[in-house]
């Protein structure tokens, strides 16, 4: 958001901001309401109950209003438009490869349902620095949390899991990392030293949590940046004829104590 108003204000524009609350009935309501004349155009990181049930035709009739959209984050291939996504693959093989480099021999990872782009990749990026270090998937340790239900008995319940072990943990956002470390506490696990945690986004939670979080920064204000400018140059015409950009930011691993052990070479 602070991106995005950045770039807005700079060009003599509003935001004005709408949450949907991951509800796709929710969505539909505030892109109608938008749709009705009271914007220039609109910036939206898709719901996920919308991406569960693939249906997008809500932003499809954008066009018969001649509303531009730029999708951020989270997207899908099946609507035309600029987008600006994160590199997920490239930030899942970051957390994994650091882990591996600091000694983890098992290393599991805490992703979203399928149909939730971001998780899906990140996932990849996981399998990929595995494969490359030579290390047979587990299919048992990639476990996929659903947000309907308590995230922290589904994450308690996979921890406490007798048959399964595990030193390094990717989670694929800073919420399912805090947990895993709330939970380790209670599990009496020595972090750093018998589990190694890497966490997504890089917000308060990262940093103030104890110890404090390993991280991939995604870079939030620049996404926002760059989504903001792609909508404002439709807005304007400077684009009118271009075909649809889709920029990918990059992420960069931020080391703290979740992690901090000698690297192994």
């Amino acid at each position: 958001m602070s991106g995005i108003e950045k770039i807005a204000n700079g060009r003599d524009y509003n935001v004005m901001i709408c949450l949907s609350n991951e509800s796709y009935e929710k969505e539909k309501l505030n892109i109608q309401m938008m749709a009705n004349g009271s914007v220039d155009g609109l910036l939206v990181s898709i719901a996920k109950e919308t991406l569960e049930k693939g249906d997008f035709e809500h932003f499809n009739e954008l066009k018969d209003y001649n509303i531009p959209l730029v999708l951020f984050d989270r997207i899908s291939d099946k609507i035309d438009c600029d987008k600006v996504i994160v590199d997920d693959i490239g930030g899942g093989y970051k957390a994994t490869k650091h882990l591996l480099n600091v000694g983890c021999k098992k290393i599991a990872i805490l992703s979203t349902p399928d149909h939730v782009n971001v998780g899906a990749l990140r996932t990849i990026g996981y399998k990929r620095a595995l494969e490359e270090k030579g290390i047979a998937i587990d299919e048992n340790l990639i476990f996929k949390v659903n947000d309907n239900s308590s995230i922290t008995k589904q994450i308690s319940t996979f921890m406490h899991n007798s048959n399964l072990s595990y030193d390094g943990i990717v989670a694929v956002n800073e919420i399912y990392a805090a947990n895993v470390i709330k939970i380790a506490k209670e599990k009496d696990l020595q972090i750093p030293n018998e589990l190694c945690v890497v966490g997504f986004t890089d917000g308060l939670i990262s940093s103030f949590s104890t110890p404090s979080l390993s991280t991939i920064d995604q870079h939030g204000i620049t996404i926002g940046e760059h989504a903001a400018e792609l909508l404002l140059d439709r807005i304007q015409n400077k684009t009118a004829n271009k075909e649809y950009q889709r920029k990918v930011i990059s992420t960069d691993l931020i080391v703290r104590k979740s992690s901090e052990k000698n690297t192994v070479l």
